[in-house]
């Protein structure tokens, strides 16, 4: 099984778009059910909400990605292949040394804020994320990989200025 993290992005393929048309009958209700919600803007973290247990919805909707019904949308590169954004790796080192632990905490209700309002309730469990965040490093990666889901599902623009406003002392 596919391990999903909570950031990605799921879109239907055509066999998902198909078996809910043609309601298969082979396919769990609970397999069904996410399949629907599926629509390439939730990220995983929205919906294994959607399910009493969040350990069973993931797992649900990883056989649903193994069985091809769900695709990923934006899924990073292997860490190999994974070359660093030029905008804000700078911005990270422009600031990150500016950030101190003790501005730490507005730091991240800052961000939090910030994601509020460009992805709306969505944004939840990225809050929850950077609210676990303990030193400025681990923020400032936070905020990178963060970055991507704002790109993905407003603009480019939108994430840089994200991280911008995120990283700022």
């Amino acid at each position: 099984m596919t391990d999903l993290a909570l950031t990605y992005l799921l879109r239907k393929t055509e066999s998902g778009v198909n078996a809910i048309k043609v309601r298969d009958r082979a396919m769990g209700h609970r397999h069904r059910m996410l399949l629907i919600l599926v629509d390439g803007a939730k990220p995983v973290g929205a919906l294994v909400k959607s399910l009493a247990n969040p350990d069973e919805a993931r797992q649900v909707l990883g056989e649903l990605l193994d069985s091809g019904y769900i695709e990923i949308v934006n899924a990073p590169p292997p860490p190999s292949a994974q070359a660093p954004a030029p905008v804000p790796a700078a911005a990270a080192e422009k600031v990150s040394g500016a950030l101190t632990e003790a501005a730490l905490p507005d730091a991240i209700r800052r961000a939090t804020r910030l994601l509020e309002n460009l992805l709306g309730p969505g944004s939840e469990p990225l809050c929850l994320q950077l609210e676990k965040c303990k030193s400025i490093d681990q923020f400032t990666a936070r905020i990178l990989e963060i970055r991507r889901v704002v790109a993905g599902m407003r603009s480019e623009t939108k994430a840089a200025e994200f991280v911008a406003a995120a990283l700022k002392a």
